[in-house]
């Protein structure tokens, strides 16, 4: 069984935990800034991969850069 760290989240539970906008999200998905998996229609997110890119960032402006 997957530990609770390693579930995909959905945009709404990104948008929350980084305090960001979930348009702007949406304007990094299309720009692949950020690694996403695509369900269906639905995104969904590895925390534990944007949580590295957050830390590998110096602001949170460039967190979407790869």
């Amino acid at each position: 069984m997957a530990s609770r760290e390693s579930r995909l989240i959905t945009i709404d539970e990104l948008s929350l935990r980084l305090n960001i906008r979930k348009g702007t999200l949406y304007n990094w998905v299309y720009l692949r800034r950020i690694p996403f998996v695509k369900l269906g229609r639905a995104l969904r997110f590895d925390p534990e991969e944007i949580d590295r890119i957050v830390r590998r960032s110096t602001t949170l402006e460039t967190a979407g850069r790869r």
